[in-house]
Formats: C-alpha cells, sequence, structure tokens
C-alpha cells in the first residue's frame, strides 16, 4: 500500500469544501452545526483518502477499493445532507455516521486483505 502524497491534499481540501457545504446548509443550532461539519470532514476524508489518496500494487486491490468508496461517499453525502436539511438530533448524527464508518472500514479491510 503506498499513500500518494498530492492527492491526499487534494482529498483533504475536497473534505474541507464538503464539511463547509454541511454547515451552510443547516439551520440548526450552532452544536449541530460543529457536529455534522466534524462528522462531514472525517467520514468523507477518510473515504476519499482510502479510494483516492491509497493505491495498492496490485490494480484488483485499487480498483475494488475505488469502487468501494464512491460507493460509501455517496451514502455519506446523502446521509449529512438530509440530517443538514432535517436537523434532527445530534446524537442520531453520531449514531449514523459512525456505523457507516465503521461499516466502510471494515469492507476496506477485508478487500485490503483479500489475495488475489
Amino acid at each position: 500500500m503506498k499513500i500518494n502524497i498530492i492527492p491526499s491534499l487534494i482529498v483533504l481540501a475536497a473534505a474541507a469544501i464538503f464539511a463547509f457545504l454541511f454547515y451552510t446548509m443547516s439551520n440548526a443550532e450552532e452544536q449541530m452545526l460543529k457536529a455534522l461539519a466534524i462528522s462531514g470532514f472525517v467520514s468523507i476524508g477518510i473515504c476519499l483518502e482510502c479510494g483516492i489518496g491509497l493505491s495498492f500494487k496490485d490494480t484488483h486491490h485499487t480498483t475494488n477499493s475505488f469502487a468501494t468508496s464512491i460507493f460509501f461517499l455517496i451514502i455519506f453525502i446523502v446521509e449529512h445532507c438530509c440530517f443538514a436539511a432535517w436537523g434532527t438530533s445530534q446524537e442520531w448524527l453520531i449514531v449514523t455516521s459512525g456505523i457507516f464508518l465503521v461499516l466502510y472500514l471494515l469492507v476496506y479491510y477485508g478487500i485490503s486483505k483479500t489475495k488475489m
């Protein structure tokens, strides 16, 4: 596994832009806005970093990790847009983001450990 520096920096900038988008979309209270921005930055940042910023020696692993990351990226974006639009509680945001993030990391770990 190799970390690509330039794509990783671009990924961090994209995650920060998404976090700002979620922060400005919502009309919720300040505590919820911070949680929305932080969870958006962390979940989208990890998802994009694993999909774009990391590469494997084998192209099958790289392709599978990219496809999985794009799938979960769409899930994270839809999830955070829904929370920003409807503004439910902060606890629900943390729980659902945590479940999706742990599920993504579990799938990504399984992909990285398979032998082809």
